[in-house]
């Protein structure tokens, strides 16, 4: 092989070198963006998801108040003369009013917690629902302690651990043991875990 040749092949040689030394260089450089990106939506979902839990979770604990002032209720409603019929309206119109502030906290954390479950999977699906259930199981409960009031307390008279449980969700007290607070504090505890891995940016 001639000088020429050699000169030749060594260019193709460099070249080729050159070549596999960028696509090396761009495929870790690829590899170190996609972290970048996967670290910046894993750390967004969580501060997302983060603030709509607390956010829910305060909004529950107020609904909750087993304080019931008098501009709460319906204008025009006297305690001094209810029937059963009045007194039910009068707690529907308490609940459903308490109930607006927990149905946005919970529109949004829904939103968040889709977000979770399509970036981590369905292990977070798992931690979330049970939050969710703890808002749901304070719905029912407004609901039935309505139906009781309709019914003139019948509901609870012929269920006495029935009434305790609704009573239970619906006025937080004595939260230390109170089944729906303790509820709560467990499911946020579980999604704390689940998404601490993912807090930190990338």
């Amino acid at each position: 092989m001639t000088s020429i040749g050699i000169i030749s092949l060594t260019k193709d040689i460099i070249v080729i070198l050159a070549a596999i030394g960028t696509l090396i260089v761009a495929r870790k450089g690829l590899e170190t963006w996609s972290r970048e990106i996967k670290g910046k939506a894993d750390f967004e979902v969580t501060r997302n998801l983060s603030r709509s839990v607390y956010k829910l979770r305060d909004e529950i604990k107020k609904s909750r108040s087993p304080w019931v002032s008098s501009h709460e209720f319906p204008e025009g409603y006297n305690p001094m003369k209810k029937t059963s019929d009045l007194e039910a309206q009068a707690y529907s119109f308490i609940y459903s009013n308490r109930w607006k502030s927990v149905a946005t906290a919970l529109q949004n954390f829904e939103a968040q917690a889709f977000e979770a479950e399509a970036l981590w999977g369905s292990g977070i699906k798992e931690k979330t629902d049970e939050f969710r259930q703890c808002a749901r199981n304070l719905q029912v409960s407004f609901e039935a302690d309505i139906q009781n009031r309709a019914n003139d307390g019948q509901d609870y008279k012929s269920d006495r651990e029935y009434g305790e449980i609704v009573r239970d969700a619906i006025w937080a007290i004595h939260d230390e043991t109170n089944s729906l607070t303790l509820k709560i504090d467990s499911a946020i505890s579980d999604i704390e875990k689940e998404i601490r891995p993912h807090s930190k940016r990338s």
